[in-house]
């Protein structure tokens, strides 16, 4: 009942609609029962009896009903069809408007695959029910009760033979529906994760090329596509099984009728009118029992895609805004503090105790071996996570206390992986910003040393491919550096910005971001010592923990952990630091 509860809130807005479709289609077959009654008529009466007056409104009255009848049934596909585009629309949105929502737990907990399952085969299957499925069910019962009730009225004795197989066809049908629903679960998710594999093959191209794997891949394909088709071929083969039975016990009835309506009419109880209509009405007992099997083969499907859109809609996420959460239009100030932040993916405790004040317009960077947490800062400022334990606050509000789009859009970001959409560099850059001036996106580009998107085909109308094919990784991050402080954010954060650019390029970038034109706390997440030597403050981060915090000159006074990287990437040994030293040079 859930899943029909589901479809009809999804067809508000075009509930009138589909129950005018859902009348016109009952009507159909009342009046798919019409003709043989005027079979009866002329058999008997202008046949038998000579009556040839009746013979002219008799044939015209059989033409109007079948011209009737084919225009409700046009109406009535027409009706379903726009009432079914209309949910299937609903649905995606609904569908959609939720993955916007959702927070990083939900996209780490289900693969992009599954997710398009969801939003396109599922989506079709509630559409393909709503369509066929549902009005030939109501169809096909309506037909049988129709023919069943005209068979009792005329002649109860042929009546009860052309339905005595009916109970053996429910229990052959229900038997069949308890085992298929669990097939059908499987063979979706065999669906999913061919779709998944699929979709990581297609946007992982280079580097399956760069390995040579693609023969590999082809192997991995082949055996979840083999999978999908063994699943489906076991649906198959169950439906195959109970076929026969089912098949069988129709064609049955069609015989019976032969035989039993002409021993009545030997007999005298039947007319040959009623004869000929009887028999010529004997697919309106056994048609929808030769169709019951497939449309139980797809109610089971629709009942297996609708438990999966409920479910994706039924999610919570993690991050939300609270009922009295704070909201303004002017981006905040940017003073961030951190006490005793502790954070956990389950089991494994991956920040602890970590503290730390930035004011606004500082300059924070967090420094670390790969996996100590930094990015997961960058997480939490952005509210993308939730902490464990400890509070952060930003302009002296607890975090949560702070709408999400109003803390969000004063938030700059680049990330680790740069994500570009499939289209023009001026798009690009103006994401966050779309209303901004020609002329900033070309500052902004110029602050990011992107002056490479002048010597593109169409310069900033140049379309980018999908994920920045085409770019490199370094023009990709300038790119993404540019739409971060298109958007004059009041926090900004550089999570690994310069590391694929030279160093020339990112000491250029730097002085711009020295001299931008409005007020921000940046916080940078790099490795090379070069990207945060100039920051107020650094943090180094060692097993989830701030290890060693303070300016370049005083952690290296501290001769820690980062007067050890400093000498790595510096290239300088002891005898040289106390030659250069000796000299006066300041590190």
């Amino acid at each position: 009942m859930e899943a029909f509860r589901f479809v009809w809130e999804s067809l508000k807005g075009y509930r009138k609609r589909y129950i005018l479709c859902f009348f016109l289609s009952m009507l159909v077959p009342m009046f798919m029962l019409i003709n043989p009654m005027f079979t009866q008529r002329l058999v008997d009466d202008v046949l038998g009896k000579g009556m040839t007056e009746l013979l002219v409104p008799t044939v015209v009255a059989m033409c109007a009903i079948v011209v009737l009848r084919s225009v409700i049934n046009y109406s009535s596909v027409m009706l379903v069809e726009s009432a079914s585009l209309g949910v299937m629309f609903n649905l995606r949105m609904k569908i959609y408007k939720q993955l916007q929502r959702m927070d990083m737990r939900f996209y780490h907990d289900n693969k992009a695959g599954d997710i398009l399952t969801i939003m396109t085969s599922d989506v079709d299957m509630v559409r393909h029910n709503l369509v066929f499925v549902f009005r030939q069910i109501v169809s096909s019962i309506l037909l049988f009760l129709g023919a069943a009730i005209y068979y009792f009225s005329m002649n109860w004795k042929f009546a009860i033979a052309m339905i005595a197989l009916t109970p053996f066809i429910f229990a052959v049908t229900y038997v069949y529906r308890k085992r298929i629903l669990n097939v059908y679960k499987e063979l979706r998710q065999r669906l999913s994760r061919l779709n998944s594999d699929a979709q990581e093959n297609i946007e992982g191209n280079r580097v399956v090329k760069a390995f040579a794997r693609e023969k590999h891949e082809i192997v991995k394909f082949n055996d979840k596509s083999g999978k999908f088709r063994e699943q489906n071929l076991s649906a198959q083969i169950l439906w195959l099984r109970f076929f026969p039975y089912i098949e069988g016990m129709s064609q049955s009835s069609a015989v019976t009728a032969i035989i039993v309506g002409g021993i009545l009419m030997m007999r005298g109880d039947l007319t040959p009118g009623m004869y000929m209509a009887f028999t010529s009405l004997s697919w309106a007992v056994t048609a929808p029992f030769q169709s019951l099997g497939q449309l139980f083969n797809d109610l089971q499907r629709f009942f297996a895609s609708t438990s999966k859109i409920i479910s994706m809609l039924g999610e919570k996420p993690d991050v939300e805004n609270s009922p009295d959460a704070v909201v303004q239009d002017e981006k905040l100030h940017g003073e961030i503090e951190f006490k005793s932040v502790g954070f956990a993916f389950g089991q494994n405790e991956v920040l602890r105790d970590v503290s730390f004040h930035a004011n606004p317009g500082e300059t924070i960077a967090i420094m670390g071996e790969t996996g100590s947490g930094k990015t997961l800062i960058a997480d939490l400022i952005s509210r993308f996570y939730d902490a464990t334990s400890g509070e952060i606050r930003i302009d002296g509000r607890p975090i949560r206390d702070w709408d999400l789009h109003t803390l969000r859009h004063s938030i700059g970001m680049t990330t680790q992986e740069v994500f570009l959409f499939s289209d023009t560099v001026d798009s690009n850059i103006a994401y966050g910003a779309p209303d901004i001036p020609e002329t900033d996106v070309r500052a902004f580009a110029d602050a990011s040393a992107a002056d490479f998107i002048e010597r593109l085909p169409h310069g900033y109308d140049t379309i980018i491919g999908e994920r920045g094919v085409g770019l490199s990784g370094g023009q990709k991050q300038r790119i993404a550096l540019a739409r971060a402080i298109a958007i004059r954010p009041s926090i900004l954060i550089l999570d690994d910005t310069t590391s694929a650019v030279d160093m020339e390029t990112e000491k250029y970038i730097q002085e711009h971001l020295q001299k931008l034109d409005f007020q921000c706390t940046k916080f940078i997440i790099a490795q090379r010592i070069s990207s945060v030597r100039n920051a107020d403050q650094i943090l180094l981060l060692e097993n989830g923990t701030i290890a060693e915090r303070g300016t370049h000159e005083e952690l290296l006074k501290l001769r820690g952990r980062y007067y050890d990287l400093w000498k790595i990437q510096s290239g300088v040994d002891e005898s040289t630091e106390e030659l250069l030293s000796s000299l006066g040079v300041k590190f």
